[in-house]
């Protein structure tokens, strides 16, 4: 999807927040939204993607501060948070009527933990608390089973560092009907996504891969050839995160999205309003 002109002050916000975890120097703070004050001018909305507006954003953030990985305190904690809450995840797998299903609404729940989004601090313990009581949107639940049922292998875009604990239960449910599991992580911090260590902490046994990329989302254009050409063969994709959906949703690809809608527009692109919790097919479904 295209940026939206409301992408412009979450831009700023986020720069902000970025800046504020990198530093409590208030003067390189204020030189932060300075500069990303003037890049703004330049972003042009009908060419780019939310996470594509935002690359310029973070770099100004580390050239200003010093620092390349802002939340990396913030991710540990969320991983350390989240592995208290992975006995709880496994148990409501296991007494539910519908595993798959429970596991799919478990990993949906985890995208809560997004630093990118208008949160600086989110209470992981509270927001599982809620999953009985979310709006989900599973109505391609049946496609999405079906398409696990014929395929061997799946290609897994990982999202927020701490929401990966979230992940395993569905991970390790597909793993046990022994299908095989790609879990493609960041290259490099970016935000709070999830880097090769962050998955090793969560706990994630499956095969972990590098996008080759250090931005938000999955933009090919900045992934490497290696993995350009291993999402190219891919024939069953399960892509975590709005930044994903942003990056990913036009894309002719077997590519099923779970992530909770964020923002006003991400509800127009979707027609979901604010705070559900999707499971969609990309818009070129193959």
């Amino acid at each position: 999807m295209k940026a939206q002109l409301a992408c412009i002050p979450c831009i700023m916000n986020q720069a902000f927040r970025a800046a504020k975890a990198a530093t409590k120097n208030k003067k390189l703070i204020r030189e932060v939204l300075n500069k990303v004050g003037e890049e703004v001018k330049y972003i042009d909305l009908k060419k780019c993607t939310p996470p594509e507006a935002a690359i310029p954003i973070y770099q100004i953030v580390t050239d200003v501060t010093g620092v390349e990985d802002p939340y990396k305190n913030a991710k540990r904690e969320h991983i350390k948070e989240a592995l208290t809450l992975y006995p709880l995840m496994i148990e409501k797998v296991e007494q539910s009527k519908n595993p798959l299903k429970e596991a799919v609404k478990i990993a949906t729940i985890g995208n809560a933990i997004d630093l990118g989004s208008r949160f600086d601090k989110i209470d992981i313990t509270k927001e599982f608390e809620r999953i009985e009581n979310s709006l989900f949107y599973l109505d391609e639940f049946d496609a999405f089973e079906e398409k696990i049922e014929k395929e061997k292998e799946i290609l897994y875009l990982a999202d927020n560092a701490g929401e990966t604990v979230f992940d395993r239960p569905l991970i390790e449910l597909l793993a046990k009907r022994n299908k095989k599991i790609y879990y493609a992580v960041k290259e490099k911090p970016i935000i709070n996504d999830t880097t090769r260590l962050d998955a090793e902490l969560s706990g994630i046994k499956e095969e972990i891969i590098s996008t080759g990329s250090g931005v938000a989302g999955t933009i090919l254009n900045y992934c490497s050839k290696e993995f350009v050409n291993f999402f190219a063969k891919a024939t069953f994709i399960i892509a975590k995160g709005q930044g994903n959906y942003e990056s990913l949703s036009s894309k002719r690809a077997p590519i099923f999205f779970l992530f909770k809608a964020k923002c006003k527009p991400i509800a127009m692109e979707t027609g979901f309003r604010v705070g559900t919790m999707l499971l969609i097919k990309s818009k070129y479904f193959r």
